[in-house]
């Protein structure tokens, strides 16, 4: 649909991505409603996991949307330069901190009245951690056929006339294959396929369109655990992914919120929770990579982090302690207790000096 380049806005000097429409897309007509539907949603959106416009307008002819430059790579090119090691697949844990910042920003974009109807790993975009405790930060892009509450179902049909737009089939939800009006739940729908493809390395119906459309209707995905083969996966998590993956929108978790919820308790990384620190929180959600000659910072972050947590546990106990100590010496009086000794000892002092000075003779 269109090129993106990396540019600089001249009255700020920000680096910027520039989606620049193809010529020869300018005048057809569902191209150029898409092309601005994206940029009047993005618009209309601000989070943190949701990428930012900063400029949308037509130079000589041609449509172009200015958005935040991301440095980092989309999800599906992170899936596709792991499977010559794991065939595609993420470690759960990893897995399911991306998929909490989809949700995050699916929440807030679900509450503004917003369905993003074509999530999909290309439009994941995964920026890499930059620090030892930082975790990956995860931005959602294109909402070009984004429904808005405000104006029902009728752009989104304008959008899908003709086969131009009609989303990616590999992703759609079963109302959105049958032609049915899509909600937040046809969202989250793709997430248990993106969930389901993170940890299996493979989506759960393969096949040409009309094929994959057929399977998103009728056909019940192969479990999870007899995909991948070993133990890795828990009966819980492939229980949340395999409700998310329900054919009927009310068998679903029925919001973002829900659905992250569950992945919580599933994997025992609960928000709020007092008894996990957020030290540990980090070390578990860290994204694993393959043995290498740096596998053992690591471990020696994980070394340190354990420290730090034992530390405060022993101060917490010392200070205790030597508050014990000090309300017991408050009950004592030292004057009393040491008066004894040290008038004993002076004596003694005295007796030792005068045998000196006057010594006795036989």
């Amino acid at each position: 649909m269109g090129r993106v380049f990396r540019a600089e806005q001249v009255s700020t000097g920000r680096t910027v991505a520039l989606k620049v429409l193809h010529s020869e897309l300018s005048s057809v007509e569902e191209i150029v409603r898409r092309f601005e539907r994206e940029a009047e949603v993005t618009t209309r959106l601000s989070h943190p996991r949701i990428v930012k416009t900063v400029e949308f307008g037509n130079w000589h002819g041609r449509l172009y949307l200015a958005m935040e430059f991301l440095a980092g790579r989309s999800l599906a090119a992170l899936l596709d330069a792991d499977a010559g090691k794991t065939g595609g697949r993420l470690p759960v844990g990893r897995a399911i901190a991306i998929m909490r910042q989809v949700l995050d920003a699916l929440e807030y974009a679900h509450g503004c009245g917003v369905v993003h109807r074509d999530l999909k790993p290309e439009n994941i975009m995964v920026l890499l951690a930059r620090g030892v405790f930082s975790r990956e930060c995860v931005k959602l892009l294109d909402f070009g056929i984004a429904r808005l509450g405000d104006d029902g179902d009728v752009t989104g049909r304008k959008l899908t006339q003709l086969g131009l737009v009609l989303g990616t089939p590999g992703y759609m939800s079963p109302e959105q294959a049958a032609g049915q009006t899509a909600d937040v739940r046809s969202d989250l729908y793709a997430c248990g396929v993106i969930l389901y493809e993170m940890l299996a390395g493979r989506r759960p119906f393969e096949g040409d369109n009309l094929q994959v459309l057929a399977m998103h209707l009728n056909a019940v995905p192969k479990s999870l655990r007899e995909v991948v083969g070993d133990a890795s996966i828990s009966p819980q998590v492939e229980s949340v992914v395999m409700r998310a993956l329900a054919k009927r929108p009310e068998e679903r978790f029925q919001s973002a919120r829900e659905l992250r919820q569950a992945l919580d308790r599933a994997v025992r990384i609960r928000s709020g929770d007092p008894g996990i620190s957020g030290v540990e929180k980090t070390i578990l959600a860290m994204p694993q990579s393959p043995s290498s000659g740096t596998g053992w910072m690591r471990g020696a972050v994980i070394a340190v982090a354990s420290a730090l947590l034992v530390g405060e546990h022993l101060e917490a106990v010392a200070s205790r302690n030597n508050g014990a100590i000090a309300s017991t010496r408050k009950q004592s009086e030292p004057g009393d207790a040491e008066g004894p000794p040290r008038k004993k000892e002076s004596g003694l002092k005295r007796s030792r000096a005068a045998s000196r000075r006057h010594p006795v003779r036989p």
